[in-house]
C-alpha cells in the first residue's frame, strides 16, 4: 500500500439569512432546502466536501485547491483537501472508504483509474453521498463529471501547434503518464481521430510513460529521443512528463530542433520556455476549475436535498434563500448554472453559464451528467509570464 498524506483544510462558514441581506452586495445566503426560503433567523447547515486529487504535490491539483479554498466559506463547504503521497488508486480508495466512516456529503476526486474506485465509490453514493468527479473520470460510479474541456478541442489545439513546428508530414511522440489514466486516454484518442482526417502524414511513432514523475520521465523522455531519431516533435500530456521531456530535450541539445508542445501548467516550465526547450502548452484556468468544484458540489447537494432545478440564471451572483437550485443527476435534459456565484464566466466566457449533458456527446467527449469546463488556454513564449500557476 502507497503512504497516505493527509492535508486538511476545515473551513466552515454559518449565516443567518438577516444578516445575509444586510450584507448582500458582499457575501450570500444559502440553503440545502427551498422549504427554509423567508425563515427569519435561518442558519446555513454546513456540508463535508472532499477534494481528492491522484496525488499531492503537483501544481495543477495544488492550483484547484486554491480555488476550491477561496469560495469554499461562500459555499457553506467545511472543505478536506487529501491525496495520496504518489500516484495509487489503492491510496484512493483508502481514503474514499475513511470518507463514508466520517459521513461526507460530497466526494469530488480526480482518479488515478477509470474502474478501481468505482466499488467504494458506489457504496458511498448508495450510503447518499454525492460523488464529482473532476479532470479524470470513473464513470460506472459517480453522480457528475467535470470535463475540463472537450476533447476534441485539445486535441486539435495540440496537434495544430504541432504542425506549425513540424509541417503536416513528420514524425512525432507522445508522452503520459500510465497506460490506464483515464483523461490521458481521451486526449490520445482525439489527437489520433484528428490526425486520421486532417494530417495523414503525421506519424506516430511510440508513446512513453513516465508515471506522473519527473526523473521517470526524463528518462523515457530520453529513450525516445535516441530510439526513434527521425522524430521531429513530443506531446507531453501530463505535466510531470512536460518538464521531465523538457530537460531531456535540452540535456540533449535538441532545444528548438525537437517541439515539445502538451497539456501543462505554464509556471514550472518558466525555464524551458525561456531556453526554447518547450515551445507550446495547453491548459484551462486550474484555479478556477477547483472554484466550480465546489459550487458544483454544493449544487449536487442542493438537487438531493429537494431544491428546484438550475436555470442559466440561477442562483444569480449574490442569491436570495429563495433564489438557490440544485443540479439532478439523470435528469433528462440538460441542466444549465450561473457560475456568477463564485465568480466564474462561463463556458462561453461572458455568459456565466455552464450546462450539465443529458447524453453523450462523440464531439466533445462528454459523457451524460457532464459539466464542460474550459475551452483550452494556450500559453507559449509570449504570454507564460502572465500566469502564475
Amino acid at each position: 500500500m502507497k503512504p497516505i498524506k493527509t492535508i486538511q483544510r476545515r473551513l466552515v462558514w454559518k449565516i443567518g439569512a438577516a444578516a445575509a441581506c444586510v450584507a448582500m452586495g458582499a457575501t450570500m445566503a444559502l440553503t440545502a432546502s427551498p422549504s427554509l426560503a423567508g425563515t427569519a433567523a435561518m442558519t446555513l447547515p454546513t456540508i463535508k466536501v472532499s477534494m481528492v486529487p491522484k496525488l499531492l504535490g503537483l501544481a495543477v491539483f495544488e492550483a484547484n485547491d486554491q480555488g476550491a479554498m477561496q469560495v469554499a466559506k461562500k459555499l457553506g463547504i467545511d472543505l478536506t483537501y487529501t491525496a495520496p503521497a504518489t500516484a495509487s488508486a489503492e491510496g484512493q480508495v483508502s481514503i474514499f472508504d475513511a470518507e463514508i466512516a466520517q459521513h461526507y456529503n460530497v466526494i469530488t476526486l480526480s482518479s488515478d483509474d477509470p474502474t478501481v474506485p468505482a466499488p467504494v465509490l458506489q457504496k458511498a453514493m448508495k450510503a447518499g453521498i454525492q460523488v464529482i468527479t473532476y479532470d479524470s473520470d470513473v464513470p460506472s460510479a459517480r453522480d457528475f463529471f467535470m470535463q475540463d474541456t472537450a476533447y476534441s478541442s485539445i486535441g486539435q489545439a495540440l496537434i495544430n501547434a504541432v504542425v506549425g513546428f513540424t509541417g503536416p508530414k513528420a514524425q512525432i511522440a507522445i508522452m503520459s503518464s500510465t497506460t490506464d489514466a483515464t483523461i490521458q486516454l481521451a486526449w490520445i484518442g482525439a489527437m489520433k481521430a484528428y490526425i486520421a482526417a486532417k494530417y495523414p502524414g503525421l506519424k506516430l511513432d511510440t508513446i512513453g510513460y513516465g508515471l506522473s514523475i519527473q526523473s521517470t520521465s526524463l528518462s523515457v523522455a530520453e529513450g525516445i529521443i535516441h530510439s526513434y531519431p527521425s522524430v521531429k516533435s513530443i506531446i507531453c500530456i501530463d505535466s510531470a512528463a512536460c518538464v521531465g521531456t523538457a530537460e531531456a530535450i535540452a540535456d540533449l541539445h535538441e532545444s528548438g530542433k525537437i517541439g515539445d508542445f502538451g497539456i501543462g501548467p505554464p509556471k514550472e516550465n518558466r525555464t524551458y520556455f525561456a531556453n526554447n526547450s518547450m515551445q507550446a502548452l495547453f491548459l484551462w484556468d486550474e484555479i478556477g476549475q477547483g472554484k466550480l468544484d465546489m459550487l458544483m458540489a454544493r449544487l449536487a447537494y442542493e438537487g438531493a436535498h429537494g431544491a428546484p432545478e438550475c436555470t442559466a440564471k440561477t442562483p444569480p451572483a449574490n442569491p436570495t434563500p429563495s433564489q438557490w437550485c440544485g443540479i439532478k443527476t439523470n435528469y433528462g435534459s440538460p441542466q444549465s448554472f450561473n457560475g456568477a456565484v463564485v465568480g466564474l464566466p462561463g463556458l462561453v466566457p461572458g455568459t456565466g453559464v455552464y450546462t450539465v449533458d443529458s447524453a453523450p456527446s462523440t464531439l466533445t467527449g462528454a459523457t451524460k451528467n457532464t459539466v464542460i469546463y474550459s475551452a483550452p488556454l494556450e500559453f507559449t513564449k509570449s504570454n507564460y509570464l502572465n500566469y502564475n500557476f
